[in-house]
């Protein structure tokens, strides 16, 4: 978790909103993923698929950040 935390200390404020609207668009795939595969119709439900997916998303992204940054450094050359 304490790398989670620096790394997302070190995020500019740009990258964050770019972070946060990539894991909406993430949250609500999923969602609609779950809600595909399911019958079940519940709006809570649902709220929290999508939250907790959204979370899921950041923790990764901010726990692998250092070594995206260095794959995307790689291709660019």
């Amino acid at each position: 978790m304490k790398v989670i935390e620096e790394n997302e200390k070190e995020a500019s404020r740009r990258e964050r909103w770019i972070i946060l609207g990539v894991s909406l668009v993430f949250g609500d795939l999923v969602n609609k993923l779950f809600l595909r595969l399911t019958s079940i119709d519940s709006f809570v439900l649902s709220m929290i698929i999508g939250l907790g997916s959204m979370y899921v998303f950041e923790s990764g992204y901010y726990y692998f950040r250092n070594d995206i940054q260095k794959m995307i450094k790689k291709v660019r050359g």
